[in-house]
């Protein structure tokens, strides 16, 4: 069930493309936006290819922040 005003209720299990009706171009903005957002250096295409659900955007963000911490 939608919450009122017609949002998504967005849960770790949201899928990207089923439940928010995303596309490849959408896919490759979001990526955009996360590398800009979050100070991140470039999100290669082998770490974003199993980005499906909210939960997944969460933890890639979480890796990638770690391993600049790293350097």
């Amino acid at each position: 069930m939608a919450p009122a005003g017609g949002g998504v209720h967005l849960a770790d299990d949201t899928e990207l493309i089923t439940d928010l009706a995303y596309d490849s171009l959408r896919l490759i903005e979001l990526t955009l936006a996360l590398e800009d957002g979050f100070g991140l250096a470039e999100l290669g295409q082998e770490k974003t290819a199993t980005v499906t659900t909210v939960g997944d955007i969460v933890r890639l963000v979480a890796e990638a922040r770690h391993e600049e911490e790293g350097r």
